[in-house]
């Protein structure tokens, strides 16, 4: 519950940050960006916290090291590890012959 009072809290901050922005500014082409600023973080905030049968308890029960993220390429829970592929591996050995 709690996750979702801070959600909320932070989209009406960027709504307001972005809205001064806009009152302050008044370019054409910068309300556009702002919209679809303010259109993509609500269909985020929807997706991860508000979507009905969304269910978070699986990343909450995991250590922070063990979380997927872009960088690490650590595979989801439960999945198994993607395979290297022919150039990957060539290309490992080519880095040590150097």
């Amino acid at each position: 519950m709690l996750d979702k009072f801070l959600v909320l809290i932070s989209l009406v901050a960027l709504i307001a940050f972005l809205g001064v922005v806009i009152g302050f500014v008044a370019e054409p082409d910068l309300i556009i960006v702002t919209c679809l600023i303010i259109a993509l973080a609500t269909h985020d905030f929807w997706i991860s916290v508000f979507k009905p049968g969304a269910d978070t308890s699986k990343v909450e029960d995991l250590p922070l090291e063990a979380l997927p993220t872009g960088v690490s390429g650590k595979p989801l829970p439960g999945e198994k590890p993607a395979k290297k592929t022919a150039a990957q591996r060539e290309g490992k050995s080519r880095r040590k012959k150097k």
